[in-house]
């Protein structure tokens, strides 16, 4: 991983900024007054991303919600706790933690924490294996399936020959992706095997009939499940038994749907940067990226209809 650093940085600000570019926006909080040198690796492999990450002194991390991916975190070096929906999960180089699409955290690390991440895309997996993940926030590695893959996964973190021809060749990386979600997927046997219904419940309806109504205002996780009258951990679990998604990551899609058809309906002169922001994106630069990722082209290769003159 180290082949792959992505920064180092003595600057908090500098290091919130580009780690956000990276994972999602965050706060951190720093816990006593020596802080050293920060600094990530990072490096995707096919719809993974995994990287280092090392502050260099105690600090709390804040996150108000996973933008749109999995994310599952142990620690190298150094132990955490993070608390979550109501709970405090120890973390350390045999315990790690799951958390899911628009789900929040707050971790506060050692002064020698270093972190290995993993970021997920939601289309690496279906239904049962997006429940099987938000179900298993904190997760043992001590044995079985997770042990596996955490060999696994330093085997292809160690290895800078692996890791490249991985990272370059997407026949390659989908195999090592493969194998990595395979095993974090097997980690509960008593998960059932059956699909997900097609059929939404009451409250996952009311829920996007709210994001399709507000989609060009701020929306919160909390505001989403107000609206359908449940809470929040409810809504998640639904979204991803019935939707196979996370309610965060379906309003982005409905505003990237949105956002796509205003600029084909549009004329050249109409700037790209309004229509985001009229479509609920109020960062251009990761609006660009979520959008390349969903259409396969950026916002200023979608053609647009003639001027009327």
């Amino acid at each position: 991983m180290r082949r792959h650093r992505l920064f180092e940085s003595v600057d908090l600000d500098e290091t919130r900024e580009l780690i956000s570019r990276v994972m999602q926006p965050h706060s951190l909080f720093p816990r006593g007054h020596a802080h050293g040198r920060s600094h990530m690796d990072f490096v995707r492999v096919g719809r993974l991303g995994i990287g280092t990450i090392q502050f260099g002194g105690a600090i709390q991390v804040d996150v108000e919600a996973v933008d749109g991916y999995f994310l599952m975190m142990f620690c190298v070096a150094g132990n955490a706790e993070v608390h979550t929906a109501g709970r405090k999960i120890v973390v350390d180089d045999q315990h790690a933690v799951i958390r899911a699409p628009g789900e929040p955290f707050s971790a506060l690390l050692s002064h020698d924490c270093e972190q290995l991440v993993m970021r997920i895309d939601a289309a690496a997996l279906n239904g049962d294996s997006a429940s099987l993940f938000d179900a298993g926030a904190a997760v043992s590695l001590e044995s079985g399936p997770m042990r596996a893959w955490k060999e696994q996964l330093k085997l292809v973190a160690s290895s800078p020959d692996l890791l490249n021809v991985a990272a370059q060749n997407p026949a390659v990386g989908a195999h090592v992706e493969s194998l990595l979600v395979g095993l974090l997927c097997s980690h509960d046997p008593d998960h059932g095997t059956s699909p997900p219904s097609t059929i939404a419940p009451l409250f996952v309806r009311r829920a996007e009939e709210f994001m399709a109504a507000n989609l060009a205002g701020p929306m919160q996780l909390q505001d989403i499940a107000r609206a359908a009258g449940v809470p929040v951990r409810t809504l998640t679990e639904g979204f991803l038994r019935f939707r196979s998604v996370s309610p965060i990551s379906l309003m982005r899609q409905m505003r990237l749907d949105r956002a796509r058809q205003a600029i084909r309906e549009s004329t050249p002169d109409v700037r790209v940067a309004t229509i985001a922001l009229d479509s609920g994106f109020t960062h251009f630069g990761r609006f660009a990226q979520a959008y390349r990722e969903r259409f396969g082209e950026l916002p200023s290769e979608t053609p647009r209809r003639e001027s009327l003159r």
